[in-house]
């Protein structure tokens, strides 16, 4: 596999009370590829990439990140380190303006010029939005919100873009289309961490794939390997 390391999950395990959502997960992305996490709905997609950003505590398993131990780190220091998350359901500020959503997720950064080099960097990547800037965001279709909540995810400078469900709720011509846009972030030097339940989607952008399944990962490998297994055909593609 090529590529160095650039996350590490090891024995990560997140509780909410009583209830474990995922035990003893073992996960790497590796630099230059896209790595994707596959599962149903209620498979613990989503308490994974919550650990991984200090959304919520882990109960036990750390996170490293480009040789830094961020098991425990707030927020706003993993989004400082270079992780920026795309939320599942897009979480934008619905009466604020595209421009706006976009500029918030520079939030803390000062480096004017490369901010502003960003800002058109997405407009390149999602033109329509371009017209769109002084919209307010929940005027947008769900294709467009989905762009803008990317592009926010960019606007911090990231070295590793996590992506929660990207294409839950759009039309097949706009996933499409998503998932262009995210070979593209990845060939400009971002790693990707994708999660979905869109197997057929996730496999065909991927390098390395994971299965996740009632909290536990059942499968590991090349994303091409995993798309031929007779096993995830039938239980995730449909054949």
């Amino acid at each position: 596999m090529s590529g160095s390391p650039v996350l590490e999950l090891v024995g990560l395990t997140v509780q909410y009370g009583p209830v474990r959502a995922v035990s003893d997960i073992d996960l790497t992305v590796h630099s230059g590829r896209i790595a994707t996490l596959i599962g149903s709905n209620g498979a613990g997609k989503t308490s994974i990439m919550k650990g991984v950003t200090g959304l919520q505590a882990l109960t036990s398993g750390r996170v490293r990140f480009r040789g830094m131990d961020l098991t425990g780190r707030q927020v706003d220091e993993i989004v400082a380190a270079g992780i920026s998350l795309v939320p599942e359901g897009r979480r934008l500020f619905p009466t604020m303006s595209v421009r706006e959503n976009l500029e918030i997720g520079a939030y803390r950064r000062t480096d004017a010029a490369a901010v502003r080099a960003d800002f058109d960097r997405v407009l390149d990547y999602f033109p329509a939005l371009g017209e769109r800037l002084d919209a307010r965001a929940m005027e947008l279709s769900g294709g467009q919100q989905q762009m803008v909540a990317i592009g926010r995810a960019l606007m911090s400078g990231p070295k590793l873009l996590l992506l929660d469900e990207p294409s839950i709720g759009l039309a097949p011509a706009i996933v499409q289309t998503i998932g262009r846009i995210i070979k593209t972030i990845s060939q400009s030097g971002v790693d990707v961490l994708l999660v979905e339940q869109n197997a057929h989607m996730a496999l065909r952008l991927s390098d390395d794939a994971y299965v996740l399944e009632n909290g536990a990962i059942t499968m590991r490998g090349a994303a091409r390997e995993l798309e031929r297994s007779e096993a995830v055909r039938e239980a995730y593609l449909g054949m």
